[in-house]
């Protein structure tokens, strides 16, 4: 596996999840369905992320089960502050 490319990966979903949260705190934090317009930007983020990560790392079991366990656990980082925001506004 190749180190490099797969900590870039790491580095990349975690730049895209303070971006999206960034979009999230400034634009969309009050106003009508916050909850739905997030999810369709943290959609758009997660499709932009797994497809680059598909083009650089090779097509093996073990990078695919990687990819979803990183999935998973950003997923995660993302949505628990999201819901504790909207759950105070």
């Amino acid at each position: 596996m190749n180190a490099a490319a797969f900590f870039s990966i790491i580095a990349g979903v975690a730049i895209l999840n303070v971006v999206t949260f960034y979009i999230f705190k400034r634009f969309l934090l009050g106003k009508s369905e916050a909850a739905m317009k997030f999810l369709v930007v943290n959609i758009f983020k997660d499709l932009v992320w797994i497809v680059a990560s598909i083009l650089i790392l090779e097509k093996t079991k073990l990078h695919f089960f990687l990819l979803v366990l990183l999935f998973i656990i950003s997923s995660l980082a993302i949505y628990f502050p999201v819901i504790r925001r909207i759950n105070k506004s």
